[in-house]
């Protein structure tokens, strides 16, 4: 699998614990908190907490968090093996293939449960061995729901790792840039209505910056933007999402969500026409009020 993002990661974590052969060729490398805490394999907690409390920048990321998805399968009592494929075919070309061992015997609930004590934050788990799961409620557990995703990042997507005709039907049906392209669009319509949605985070002028074109920073203003930038037949709609976020350098932004509508009865704009309009409104931002900037 060409995994994107933190699909790596689940994928790997549902191998871990359900002990099911893997060929993962990961790409797209983040860290980001919000998305990869949620589905790091606990197989492997302690590279993964390293990788996400690191206080600077991470030049070799994607090393990293190869080497932690590998830990976690070996951890899980898998054999491994690290082969580059030809570049020819792909720029992350990392190829990490994990087996089940036919040697590593499952252990037994009890001991998990007493590791569970020792130290919740970084147990030394032996290798092969499931460490314990958290629920709401405090309580070990060994269910996948502690690794995977939340349902807002992953919702109604799901990979199969049966060897059967209908998961292979499944997987090839999620595969392929049209099929990413289509999540893409979903994940931009958050509140399914049909019509593309996409947020516009900027950086407020300083109070003392002068005047532009574009008066005062506001939905108004942004409106009237947009009424220049799109065809007659689109309207837009645009909405202030929050409070204004003030960085301890005391610089202020203001997140605003576009809402692009098609006029035409029975019709929806296309998130690709949607997206061509939203970035001319970005770039005419700084221009129409000196001082603002995107994030």
């Amino acid at each position: 699998v060409h995994a994107c993002g933190i699909l790596s990661d689940v994928l790997v974590a549902t191998a871990a614990e359900h002990q099911m052969p893997l060929a993962l060729v990961p790409c797209c490398h983040s860290r980001k908190r919000r998305l990869l805490e949620d589905c790091a394999s606990p197989f492997a907690k302690r590279e993964y907490d390293d990788i996400l409390n690191a206080k600077k920048s991470l030049p070799n990321l994607a090393d990293l968090l190869d080497e932690a998805r590998m830990t976690a399968l070996e951890n899980a009592g898998c054999d491994v093996m690290e082969v580059f494929i030809p570049e020819i075919f792909t720029g992350k070309n990392r190829l990490i293939m994990g087996r089940p061992s036919p040697l590593i015997a499952k252990s037994d609930d009890a001991s998990v449960t007493s590791l569970a004590t020792e130290s919740p934050e970084r147990s030394p788990f032996r290798k092969g061995q499931m460490p314990p799961l958290l629920d709401d409620d405090k309580t070990s557990t060994t269910t996948t729901a502690a690794i995977n995703p939340k349902a807002r990042f992953m919702k109604g997507f799901y990979v199969p790792c049966e060897d059967t005709k209908e998961s292979r039907d499944i997987v090839s049906n999620i595969a392929g840039r049209a099929a990413a392209n289509k999540r893409k669009e979903l994940m931009h319509n958050r509140n399914h209505v049909d019509a593309p949605q996409m947020d516009l985070s900027l950086w407020l002028p300083p109070e003392d910056a002068e005047m532009g074109d574009g008066g005062f920073l506001s939905e108004e203003s942004l409106t009237r933007i947009l009424e220049m930038k799109s065809p007659e037949y689109v309207t837009c709609e645009v909405t202030k999402m929050g409070d204004v976020y003030i960085n301890p350098a005391g610089r202020k932004a203001q997140l605003f969500r576009v809402q692009y509508n098609n006029q035409v009865d029975g019709e929806t704009l296309s998130f690709d026409e949607a997206k061509s309009i939203h970035a001319q409104l970005r770039d005419a931002v700084p221009i129409n009020f000196p001082g603002a900037e995107c994030r």
